[in-house]
């Protein structure tokens, strides 16, 4: 069972979540900002965070890690951005290894977007502009983010830095990230990170 954090805490499954999205109806039960408390297969505890209802397909809600997940994790091992985030070491690795961890009810009603069960976030979704980043051109300024404390995330207790999707424009080896005081900043892609990926039902 998974636990819905609102102004009152209430026992839900993913699966009754995935039905109230697909009839249109997921206004109705969630609101952005909304903290869903999951237990990953390795036993780590995280919230999740609707970040977003009908913001690129009608009946779909995207949903944010509230925290960083534990272990660290770099963007490429190679030092490069080439390829942008498609063609990413972390692309991999969060379809892979991170989306195995999810539980089996939460994996049975995730959508792919863009071919991916599991993502970062855009510099234009996060902060609402791409800076001297690459972003797909339709990116939304997603409206979790457009609160600024929502920028910061916690790993094992305290706020961390993450990554985003977004390549520098300029630089070979540098992708977007944000730093613990939730403002933009870019790191090198062979540097290990905090994650934090998002998804949608």
């Amino acid at each position: 069972m998974t636990t819905l954090t609102q102004t009152v805490t209430k026992e839900i499954t993913w699966k009754d979540i995935a039905a109230f999205c697909e009839s249109g109806k997921a206004a109705d039960l969630l609101s952005v900002g909304d903290i869903i408390s999951v237990v990953l297969k390795n036993g780590e505890k995280m919230r999740i965070a609707v970040a977003g209802i009908n913001i690129y397909k009608e009946n779909e809600v995207l949903f944010a890690f509230k925290d960083i997940l534990s272990k660290e994790a770099p963007m490429n091992e190679d030092w490069t951005n080439e390829g942008g985030y498609e063609a990413s070491k972390m692309a991999k690795y969060l379809d892979t290894e991170i989306f195995d961890l999810l539980p089996d009810d939460l994996q049975a009603v995730i959508k792919e977007r863009r071919g991916h069960k599991l993502w970062l976030f855009s510099r234009r979704e996060v902060f609402g502009e791409d800076g001297w980043y690459i972003c797909p051109e339709d990116d939304a300024h997603i409206p979790y983010y457009q609160e600024s404390e929502n920028r910061i995330k916690l790993r094992d207790g305290g706020p961390d830095w993450w990554w985003l999707a977004s390549p520098g424009a300029a630089n070979a080896t540098y992708f977007c990230c944000v730093d613990d005081s939730g403002d933009s900043d870019d790191g090198g892609a062979g540097n290990s990170g905090g994650v934090a990926p998002g998804f949608c039902i």
